[in-house]
């Protein structure tokens, strides 16, 4: 019996897509360790050492000796802590790229598997190109800039506040979610390189499957296909203003820092019970659009103003994704999800 297309969307939405994350968060954990409770140590002993020589964190700093120390202090731990992490950041995300690409080709084959309804040839696995091996190592250049801006920040001419002295070990500290970041978009990267050694060896299609809860521009390409070698259109969102009419074509997902798309293999010879999957996937962004289904990291204007262009150019949305997406329009919100 053939998968269908709601099983296809798991397997790839749900299963492989959390595999990849398991492999980000290893990988982070590798290179941060516990970075995160040593910063908040160095905060805490800062503020400590401030409040004790001048009354609290309300209170201006009086130059002098107690405010140097204080100063060298702060900039000492936030020295070491980025120093550290760029020692070991970049070798903890390089040796995970062999296992990322693995992971890509056992996955399209994985799929491949489920869409053809019987196995086909799977490629090798591809070796860590040197792009790949640049981007891991770029941690390093990455970490030495801001560990400067928050040296910067922290100098003595530059702190009379502890707002000024808190703005120089967050410098220091927003590093971290930057270098979790960076490794889930070479994770991604080097996972989308394996897959698509499974698209040129298997299928004559490139399938673009957005997240589940994707943002309006990567929801405007699911479900559409580009042949093998050739890209996807560029500058494609359901938002109007993010649009860009002569934007180049795009190779693929991942689009942007945090996009987990993929792009699977396909063949239109390929049959779902049901719904063909591209359709699905479609109507499964129409869904999401209509819904106001979306990250908190995208506005609420954005998905009306998606949602006011879904009713604009689709004829033949479902009946129950036209009344809500109509709904929000007209309300200027979304209903909360039953």
């Amino acid at each position: 019996m053939p998968y269908s297309s709601d099983d296809l969307a798991r397997l790839v939405q749900d299963d492989h897509t959390g595999e990849v994350i398991d492999l980000e968060k290893k990988l982070a954990a590798q290179a941060i360790r516990d970075d995160d409770r040593a910063f908040e140590d160095l905060i805490r002993r800062v503020l400590t050492a401030w409040t004790k020589a001048f009354g609290g964190p309300n209170q201006p700093a009086v130059t002098g000796e107690a405010l140097r120390r204080i100063l060298a202090a702060a900039r000492a731990g936030a020295r070491r802590l980025l120093d550290g992490l760029a020692d070991r950041a970049p070798a903890a995300l390089a040796a995970g790229l062999g296992p990322a690409l693995a992971m890509g080709v056992r996955q399209g084959g994985a799929f491949v598997r489920a869409a053809a309804g019987h196995p086909l040839r799977t490629p090798a696995v591809p070796s860590v190109s040197r792009i790949l091996r640049d981007e891991a190592h770029r941690i390093r250049d990455m970490l030495t800039e801001r560990r400067d801006r928050a040296l910067f920040l922290l100098h003595p001419d530059r702190v009379s506040r502890w707002s000024h002295m808190l703005a120089g070990l967050g410098a220091a500290r927003a590093a971290l979610p930057a270098i979790r970041a960076h490794i889930a978009w070479v994770v991604n990267t080097a996972v989308h390189e394996g897959l698509d050694a499974v698209v040129r060896a298997t299928a004559p299609l490139r399938l673009w499957v957005s997240e589940a809860d994707a943002c309006a521009s990567c929801l405007a390409y699911t479900g559409r296909t580009a042949r093998v070698g050739e890209p996807f259109p560029g500058g494609l969102s359901w938002d109007p203003r993010q649009r860009r009419a002569r934007a180049a074509g795009i190779d693929g997902p991942p689009k942007h820092p945090s996009c987990r798309c993929r792009a699977v293999p396909w063949n239109e010879a390929w049959t779902t019970s049901g719904v063909p999957f591209p359709l699905a996937l479609q109507r499964e962004a129409h869904r999401a659009i209509a819904y106001g289904t979306g990250r908190p990291s995208e506005s609420r204007a954005v998905r009306l103003r998606a949602a006011r262009e879904l009713l604009r150019t689709v004829d033949d949305l479902l009946p129950a994704v036209e009344a809500r997406a109509r709904a929000a329009v007209r309300a200027g919100a979304f209903a909360p999800a039953a």
